[in-house]
């Protein structure tokens, strides 16, 4: 495997360094297919271990950084300790920003192309996990209900935005590609979970020509923040990279593997790399 290159570059993955507010404006009107993906600390550490992800995520059309433990990692490659990294992503965020460009968040980009979209008449894909018939313990009735009623609930939030929904599996990718096509969607996004959401995607892709102007999304738990079903962290917390502090506080026993994984793993695999 391929060793962590500099600045925000991880294994073979370039991430995009610029403006969020620029990247946004660039991916509203596309002229031809487009992946975006936005892999965290977690993300990374896992495509570590799965050569298979890791191929995945190389087909995006860009990858951008979604977590501040990102910019830690880069400064530890450059011989900068965990400790001090931390600081300066902490207290020097507009310097550090200056370097390694903007955090680029799933959440953000959701929000703000289905305002966009809604505003503009731009037609999206939705594509959910797979539907719930038997659910087997409370998450899963809980998620059913949410399933049951998704289609309402985004209609409620955006009353003027013209939405697909589809379950995976109830269509192939070549079969979504198809519609992609004929119903001249705009935006697709995957909230299959992790790996599962962008292999899907590249599938579907691959049945995409070139020129068809579409982006296609994974957005994990995006929607759920969006519709309220999920409380997104503080706008502190977000301003200072903290979400994941806000998310163990609410729910630790839930959230304390994956934050060990970006705040321990993730920092153990950039020191081991940069040897």
């Amino acid at each position: 495997m391929t060793s962590v290159a500099n600045n925000m570059n991880f294994f073979s993955i370039s991430l995009f360094q610029g403006k969020y507010l620029d990247f946004l404006e660039s991916i509203k009107n596309p002229n031809q297919k487009t992946l975006v993906f936005t892999p965290n600390p977690e993300i990374f550490v896992h495509a570590s271990r799965d050569t298979e992800f890791l191929e995945i995520l190389e087909k995006a059309t860009y990858n951008t950084p979604d977590g501040t433990g990102l910019y830690v990692g880069s400064m530890m490659w450059e011989w900068m300790g965990f400790f001090e990294s931390g600081m300066r992503a902490f207290f020097h965020k507009k310097q550090v920003e200056s370097k390694y460009g903007e955090l680029i968040k799933g959440s953000d980009l959701t929000r703000d192309l289905f305002n966009f979209s809604e505003k503009n008449g731009n037609h999206i894909l939705m594509i959910d996990s797979y539907r719930i018939t038997n659910p087997q313990n409370s998450f899963e009735i809980r998620k059913k209900e949410i399933q049951s009623n998704l289609k309402n609930l985004l209609s409620q939030k955006f009353p003027n935005l013209l939405i697909s929904l589809v379950f995976d599996g109830d269509k192939t990718p070549e079969e979504l590609a198809e519609l992609i096509q004929r119903e001249n969607i705009s935006y697709v996004f995957s909230c299959l979970g992790m790996k599962k959401q962008e292999e899907r995607l590249v599938q579907i892709w691959g049945y995409l020509p070139e020129s068809i102007p579409v982006v296609g999304f994974w957005v994990g738990a995006s929607i759920d923040f969006l519709l309220g079903l999920q409380k997104r962290a503080p706008y502190i917390f977000q301003k200072f990279g903290l979400e994941w502090l806000y998310r163990l506080i609410l729910e630790p026993r839930k959230r304390w593997k994956r934050i060990h994984m970006a705040l321990i793993e993730f920092p153990k695999l950039i020191k081991n790399t940069s040897k």
